[in-house]
């Protein structure tokens, strides 16, 4: 009998659901560099470029974009495409900003469970998760919404699940908690230079772990003056 993956009877969308990819490099069936997927929401399609031009032609950085809520079996199926189509050698999996119709409990327990089929289904692949970014209130960027109390609950259980894996775990909340001039006017988005700090904290992450890339400068992952 094949193993179930459970779902809740009612999943809760959200007004408009999205998903956007981008996989550069997917006219080389034999690739002489790494592939690395990073998987996340708006956040990761900023740092992105980011990440990539750092890297430069160390490796090959696609990136897959999505608001589902794991507890959505849309979430999977939606990775599970570019999964399918394109060989990886690494993964950095950030999720966190969507879904706050469900609870931090709920959220520990899909992010669990996303994570860990995914993991079963990438097996040799490095991986990496990392934690949410702050939320400030729209053209009020001194102040945090009270939804960051949330994120940081979430974040706590993302630093959980990596402990319990044994993965590592990129932090993008601390660097830019006190650091409101890297929101966008949104006050969950982020403008040039915030992008430009995550993607050199992603960039140091990948060069830790990912076997032969160049080692990274260590101020990589300081804030811009």
């Amino acid at each position: 009998m094949s193993q179930q993956i459970l779902f809740p009877e009612i999943i809760i969308r959200e007004e408009i659901e999205w998903c956007r990819s981008w996989v550069p490099d997917s006219n080389v069936v034999e690739l002489d560099r790494p592939r690395i997927l990073l998987i996340g929401d708006s956040i990761v399609m900023g740092y992105g470029p980011k990440v990539a031009e750092l890297i430069g032609e160390a490796a090959s950085i696609a990136w897959v974009g999505t608001s589902r809520f794991p507890a959505d079996p849309a979430f999977l199926d939606e990775i599970k495409l570019v999964l399918k189509y394109t060989q990886f050698d690494a993964i950095h999996f950030n999720n966190g900003m969507h879904g706050f119709d469900y609870s931090e409990e709920d959220y520990a327990r899909h992010l669990k469970r996303a994570v860990s089929e995914l993991m079963s289904l990438t097996k040799g692949m490095t991986w990496m998760l990392s934690n949410s970014t702050p939320v400030r209130e729209p053209h009020k960027l001194d102040q945090f919404r009270d939804r960051n109390e949330r994120v940081k609950v979430r974040n706590e259980a993302m630093r959980q699940l990596a402990e319990a894996l044994s993965v590592p775990l990129t932090d993008l909340y601390s660097p830019l908690e006190s650091h409101p001039e890297y929101h966008s006017i949104d006050g969950t988005h982020f403008n040039e230079d915030g992008q430009k700090v995550q993607g050199a904290i992603v960039a140091d992450s990948i060069r830790r772990h990912v076997n032969g890339l160049p080692a990274a400068e260590s101020k990589t992952c300081e804030p811009l003056n």
